[in-house]
């Protein structure tokens, strides 16, 4: 097989080289001539409108000259001299056209706006039967127009010494037959080249290409194309069949096949010969594997055969000696694993992979009171850790889950945390866990029956200090509001100093607002600023804002936790800084008043606090670190308290922006 499949292998390199060096002639030889067809066509166009440019000079300016010019070139059938107006001046003695206005035909409109050559769509013609087309070269005051014939391809190409092998053919930008090889394609006026894939895809300006066709006939063709140069858009098309350009490759494999059945056979003769003659000693050798891998270590061989056998069967027999020594080591190995499993003092239990009970060590007997002797199965085990029905199919449902992923060598999801049954009848609370070793599955269990107490002791402790701490919060708030209450009774005994005690108890009322949050939330280390602050600010339009000033709020608040040491101050600065809004920014009779309070954490996680109204600013020149006024002082203080910055813009309305790390 070997021999046979490298012989197939060179055959197939040799084949594709043999396909790729006749391919890539085949495309040099196509290619060349379709490239010098396509410029002896492109010579004949040019020289062509070489002589309709005679029409210019002097020797044919009269009106002989059309007659003369085609006279001289014998593949005009007629030449044509159009004005500017396209009515034709000059014409030669065949042409029928004298008088004729061209000034719509594509021939004259189109060299005549651009001043360009222009070559017609090719035609049969009829006085010939034959190709024809249209020449016509345009100067600044007329168009020399003529009808050429095309005929003459057909005779020059299929003159050709490569015409007999391959089929060479003419077509216009629109795939149709101008001249061929098979003259009868011209004259039916095919349109089979337009329809073909490669035609539609080729690019004229790319020059030239090749491609895989069909033919007529549907055998598949190799096709090298040229665009002829000029202004005719004309492509040449060279085309010869695979079949040939490919037939030493069909030769190559008829070849290859019979070497390789000559190869084949020979081999398989040698084969059969060699494998009766080994076949005795195999045979002994198959013997001596068998006995061993019945556990008969000591089984001797006795082998007189060929001498690559014999080191084959000295080699068998020290396998055997080696798996005698490492079975007794592996043995060794297991009773020391054993005493060591036995003697840790994680409760463990060793099952086989059929779920028989092996080991159980002395922690597991201690901690539950079961041995060894009393538990011998899975089920066993089942019924005695796990009495409850419904408990015990819970842990038979996970741990056949866990089992079979371990069998699977993937890793299970977590431990089972449950209560196992003593031996005396008491539980224990243990976290169970295992492992595929071998071929033997270990579970290991932690009894967390102390710790399990000892956190619902901690629990009980937190529940009762967290009430304890709602109760703090709760008294200091009823606190705060019997001083307000106390204040608000000095202030309505005169009213004439009502105002001097209403600064002060607004200032109470932030703190023991604070106080009331802390002792309704679930934490009671932090309140939630914005919470905070839209019961703030309801609380101050409630206290100041006047009936026929009602500002408008835009509150701009994300979800932001804060401690009591900051909670304090940013609810004093809020206060101080929206009184004064309330109080003083806005007069009688403004329009659109409003207030704005945004509250942003940044990504470096500092919070950013803006309170900002529309009304009519802060006095001129007011610094409020150096003001007399306590609110002022109180805000820079407060910020100072909070180790923040704060930024005052009066420019249009107030706004404090003020900064601080959470």
């Amino acid at each position: 097989m070997m021999i046979l499949s490298s012989l197939g292998i060179m055959g197939i390199v040799l084949e594709r080289f043999l396909r790729a060096e006749l391919g890539r002639q085949a495309e040099e030889g196509s290619r060349l001539l379709a490239a010098s067809l396509a410029h002896e066509i492109g010579s004949f166009i040019d020289l062509h409108f070489i002589g309709l440019s005679l029409l210019e000079s002097q020797g044919f300016s009269d009106a002989s000259g059309p007659e003369l010019l085609q006279r001289t070139y014998p593949a005009f059938e007629s030449v044509l001299l159009a004005d500017r107006s396209g009515r034709v001046v000059q014409a030669s003695t065949l042409s029928l056209e004298s008088g004729f206005d061209l000034s719509m035909r594509d021939y004259f409109r189109i060299p005549f706006n651009s001043q360009k050559n222009f070559v017609s769509p090719p035609f049969i013609s009829e006085a010939r039967y034959t190709s024809s087309a249209v020449l016509a070269r345009p100067s600044p005051d007329h168009v020399a127009i003529a009808y050429i014939s095309l005929g003459f391809m057909n005779e020059f190409i299929a003159g050709l010494p490569s015409s007999e092998s391959k089929s060479i053919a003419v077509v216009d930008s629109s795939g149709e037959f101008i001249a061929s090889n098979p003259a009868a394609f011209a004259i039916w006026r095919s349109d089979i080249v337009s329809l073909e894939t490669w035609f539609l895809e080729h690019d004229p300006e790319a020059g030239s290409g090749h491609s895989i066709g069909r033919s007529l006939g549907g055998e598949d063709e190799f096709l090298c194309w040229a665009t002829v140069p000029g202004v005719s858009s004309w492509t040449v098309i060279v085309a010869e069949p695979t079949e040939r350009v490919f037939r030493a490759v069909f030769f190559l494999r008829i070849v290859m096949a019979c070497g390789l059945v000559a190869v084949g056979l020979v081999t398989l003769l040698v084969n059969l010969s060699v494998i009766r003659f080994v076949r005795k000693d195999i045979e002994m050798l198959v013997r001596f594997s068998r006995e061993i891998a019945d556990g008969k270590l000591d089984t001797a061989i006795s082998f007189r055969g060929f001498h690559d056998f014999a080191h084959l069967a000295s080699n068998m027999e020290r396998m055997g000696a080696a798996i005698r020594e490492r079975e007794s080591s592996l043995r060794t190995n297991e009773r020391r694993l054993f005493d060591l499993l036995d003697f840790l003092p994680i409760p463990m239990v060793l099952f086989t992979r059929g779920m028989d009970v092996e080991l159980m060590n002395r922690a597991l007997s201690a901690t539950l009171g079961w041995t060894r002797p009393e538990i011998g199965t899975e089920a066993d085990w089942l019924l005695a850790v796990y009495p409850e029905e419904a408990s015990r199919q819970e842990a038979m449902q996970f741990w056949a889950t866990y089992t079979d992923k371990l069998r699977k060598g993937e890793r299970p999801e977590g431990p089972l945390k449950g209560s196992l049954r003593c031996k005396d009848g008491s539980f224990r609370t243990c976290i169970g866990e295992a492992a595929l070793i071998a071929d033997r599955f270990i579970f290991t269990f932690v009894d967390i029956t102390q710790a399990d107490e000892a956190a619902m002791r901690m629990r009980a402790s937190l529940t009762e200090k967290e009430v304890l701490l709602k109760e703090i919060h709760h008294r200091v708030k009823n606190n705060l509001q019997v001083i307000i209450s106390l204040l608000s009774l000095k202030a309505s005994s005169d009213p004439g100093i009502s105002h001097m005690f209403a600064e002060s108890i607004d200032r109470i009322q932030v703190m023991a607002g604070i106080h009331e949050l802390l002792y309704k939330s679930s934490d009671l280390s932090h309140i939630d600023l914005s919470e905070y602050v839209e019961t703030l600010i309801g609380w101050l339009l409630s206290s100041y804002a006047k009936e026929r000033i009602q500002p408008a709020m835009d509150l701009r608040l994300e979800p932001i936790e804060l401690d009591i040491d900051k909670a304090i101050p940013c609810g004093l600065i809020m206060n101080e800084v929206l009184t004064n809004s309330l109080k003083y920014a806005f007069r009688q009779g403004m329009e659109n008043p409003g207030i704005g309070v945004a509250m942003t954490r940044t990504p470096d996680g500092r919070i950013v606090m803006e309170l900002s109204d529309n009304g009519v600013g802060l006095p001129p020149g007011l610094v409020p670190g150096r003001s007399e006024s306590l609110g002022m002082q109180l805000i820079v203080s407060l910020c100072a308290q909070l180790h923040g910055s704060w930024n005052l813009d009066s420019s249009a309305g107030t706004r404090w922006t003020i900064s601080f790390d959470a």
